[in-house]
């Protein structure tokens, strides 16, 4: 559920301002009403969504009313840092008028729509990020313990060309005041994080590259989407900033971090093993479908809907040209299965790791769309493997 478009930072690899605009968020009511609706619509899972989603605000008393119908507001600049209030405002406008921030939005939403088993959100801007925020997830038990935020090199000095706002020391300060709020293994709720690297960024020197590796290490991402730099037309990079690390250097970067990730990936993965999770079941795994006689394309359309049938919030974009696929994702993998046969049922843990579980194949539609306890028995980089408790 998207809550907020457009950006207001300017990196200057990153053409979404240029395209989408400026900040603009949706009125509050309007998106717990909308949880609401699709709770009882039977999901339990939603998913808020935003360039910079930890940007939300809305300032009651600058609403503007159409028709009876309160609109989208332009956001403001935050001005940095992580007060409970980064607008340094407490809570008001500055006039003693009300706004909701995005804490208070997390905590509407979890608090008026319980029956929504899960609320996750992504992307956060590291520096912005509240304690205000971190408080409400620690004490939120349905908010997921897992943060998507990308801190794109561990060099001051690439940092500063890409024009993101914030020192590698504080984007490291960050993910350390998540985990001391957050990090809560022994009760089952570890967090996870991932994140978005550019590597061969203008200017990168063996040096700043040496530096990203030793933030990746440190951040100990589950996951990190790890990108070359390319030039892109409409960005002020691509005006303004020559391209001029090598395209083979690039490479041997991209792959060399690569490397580095998997190993920590694979770390992360088998520190789960002997655990038990709560898991939301999205459907049959690749595997099970591909015995089932399924195509790649049918696979691809499997998926999506099971995103929809098992109760997580999509959009139209992914759902167009699915009609009459409803229950594909549940019963054609199934066919030709026989008596006590079983199958394999792909979810995710609340930090978004992927478990993989083989139930009987009598029940595996059942437990579509639910949530289940699974404790883990092997693992590896990308992926876990479990027994339903």
């Amino acid at each position: 559920m998207r809550i907020t478009r457009g950006c207001n930072k300017f990196c200057t690899y990153c053409v979404v301002p240029f395209t989408r605009g400026a900040e603009i968020h949706r009125p509050p009511d309007h998106i717990v009403d909308e949880c609401r609706r699709l709770a009882d619509a039977g999901r339990i899972e939603v998913t808020l969504l935003g360039q910079t989603v930890n940007h939300y605000r809305f300032e009651h008393g600058a609403a503007v009313t159409v028709n009876g119908l309160t609109q989208p507001q332009k956001g403001r600049s935050y001005k940095g840092g992580h007060r409970r209030d980064p607008f340094g405002t407490n809570g008001t406008n500055g006039a003693g008028e009300r706004v909701t921030t995005f804490a208070d939005l997390l905590h509407r939403i979890h608090e008026e729509v319980p029956t929504i088993r899960r609320l996750r959100f992504v992307t956060s801007y590291p520096r912005d990020f509240g304690d205000d925020v971190l408080e409400v997830m620690q004490c939120s038990e349905r908010i997921c313990r897992y943060l998507h935020a990308p801190g794109q090199s561990g060099s001051d000095a690439v940092l500063g060309r890409m024009n993101r706002g914030y020192r590698a020391g504080e984007y490291m300060e960050f993910l350390d005041r998540a985990r001391g709020y957050l990090d809560e293994p022994e009760k089952g709720r570890p967090l996870m994080l991932s994140g978005d690297v550019i590597v061969g960024f203008p200017g990168e020197t063996d040096a700043d590259f040496d530096q990203t590796i030793e933030m990746v290490r440190r951040a100990r991402y589950k996951n990190c989407f790890i990108f070359k730099y390319s030039p892109r037309p409409g960005t002020t990079a691509y005006d303004k900033i020559p391209d001029d690390v090598p395209e083979m250097v690039k490479r041997k970067r991209n792959n060399d971090l690569l490397a580095v990730q998997a190993v920590i990936s694979d770390g992360i993965s088998r520190e789960q093993i002997g655990r038990t999770f709560e898991v939301y079941v999205e459907g049959l795994s690749k595997k099970s479908l591909k015995a089932g006689g399924m195509s790649k394309s049918q696979i691809r359309k499997a998926g999506q809907v099971a995103l929809t049938v098992g109760g997580r919030d999509v959009g139209p974009a992914e759902t167009a040209g699915l009609a009459g696929t409803a229950g594909l994702a549940e019963t054609d993998g199934l066919a030709g299965t026989h008596a006590g046969a079983t199958v394999q049922l792909s979810g995710r843990t609340e930090g978004d790791l992927i478990v993989f579980m083989d139930t009987p194949s009598a029940s595996a539609t059942d437990l579509i769309g639910s949530i289940v306890s699974v404790r883990i028995t092997s693992a590896d980089r990308l992926s876990l493997q479990g027994k339903l408790e």
